[in-house]
């Protein structure tokens, strides 16, 4: 499967180029992100995630997928997160964009768990660092660069 989703990206990346490869992956995360959370909260039987459930079930999901994700840092205002192993593989470093997938998941379950989420990925393995960092700051006040999201209003 990974082989699968590096080539569809790689082939994105050739054919229209990172950011709009980077774009479509994006949709492709939210819609993950989306069917993740649902499982997870028929599994709690809650009508939302706690903050605690929440990165209970990214390092849970991250897991699952081949990676080997764990908390960093964790206050209030954020919570980073280190991966020391994509599931892409070195696959990734070909195709930087499936990083938006680790993103909009990430996103999508924190901003729907806390109302509000703005994650950066400062380092990643596909850009030639060792481990993956992710921050996902939760303070709608805080400045910085990073993808925004927003618990949707009908949720």
């Amino acid at each position: 499967m990974d082989l699968v989703v590096t080539t569809m990206g790689s082939l994105f990346e050739d054919t229209v180029g990172s950011s709009e490869a980077g774009s479509f992956i994006s949709l492709v995360g939210l819609a993950v992100g989306e069917k993740i959370q649902e499982e997870y909260l028929q599994v709690s039987g809650a009508s939302q995630l706690d903050r605690k459930g929440m990165v209970d079930a990214l390092l849970d999901m991250k897991q699952r997928i081949g990676s080997d994700f764990y908390v960093m840092d964790e206050s209030e205002q954020r919570i980073v997160l280190g991966n020391k192993r994509c599931p892409f593989g070195e696959l990734a470093k070909k195709c930087p964009s499936l990083c938006m997938l680790t993103a909009n998941v990430c996103g999508h379950l924190a901003a729907e768990s806390q109302g509000y989420a703005r994650v950066d990925l400062p380092e990643t393995i596909a850009a030639g660092a060792s481990e993956c960092r992710v921050v996902i700051n939760l303070d709608p006040n805080t400045t910085g660069s990073g993808r925004r999201y927003h618990r949707r209003a009908w949720a």
